[in-house]
């Protein structure tokens, strides 16, 4: 933990940074992967959660309703803005969720919220659920070498692990007050054991 602070942890910026070896500095840009030391633990502070949070707020991460983007590099890879992954919403939201700060803790109930609403949008046009999604229009994302996928395991497993912990406050955004949780999340398994 000693080496990893030392290395890659900015203070001043609040996160952790991969190191670029051929020009010995720090890669400043954007990547959810930022955090992924908070989402591990590998930090003993706890007030670590909540620099980590004025660094998503000062990166203008939490401008974005619809998820976290992978970069904030909008160049037409599948990696990139303005596609967002399953996995890097559960590294950040896991990551803040582990914050003692009341403040923290719910910024991380509306990443949750801002992702399971997408989910869920995309879901009732196109019944399915995919790879990941663009987050600039809440449609499947695109880019790279080959087409968006459907019924993705990790998105399906993200959801559902994200209606476990949040499913009694999560809204769809719709005259509905609440999601069902349940209905939902038979959804989720449908399209997962129909693929």
């Amino acid at each position: 933990m000693a080496a990893l602070t030392a290395l890659l942890w900015d203070e001043d910026k609040g996160a952790w940074f991969d190191y670029d070896l051929e020009n010995q500095k720090k890669n400043h840009e954007f990547y959810p992967s930022n955090l992924t030391p908070l989402w591990a633990g590998c930090f003993s502070d706890p007030a670590i959660a909540d620099k980590a949070l004025q660094y998503l707020q000062d990166s203008q991460i939490l401008n974005h309703r619809h998820g976290i983007p992978t970069s904030l590099q909008n160049t037409g890879q599948q990696w990139d803005f303005p596609n967002a992954w399953a996995p890097l919403q559960d590294l950040v939201i896991r990551g803040l969720a582990k914050s003692p700060s009341a403040r923290t803790q719910e910024v991380a109930f509306q990443l949750a919220q801002n992702w399971i609403r997408t989910n869920f949008d995309v879901y009732s046009q196109r019944s399915a659920m995919y790879e990941k999604y663009d987050i600039s229009n809440a449609q499947p994302g695109g880019g790279g070498e080959y087409e968006v996928q459907e019924g993705f395991g990790w998105t399906n497993g993200v959801a559902l692990m994200l209606l476990d912990r949040y499913g009694d406050r999560l809204s769809s955004g719709t005259q509905l007050a609440l999601l069902e949780p349940h209905c939902l999340a038979a959804a989720l398994l449908l399209s997962f054991l129909t693929r």
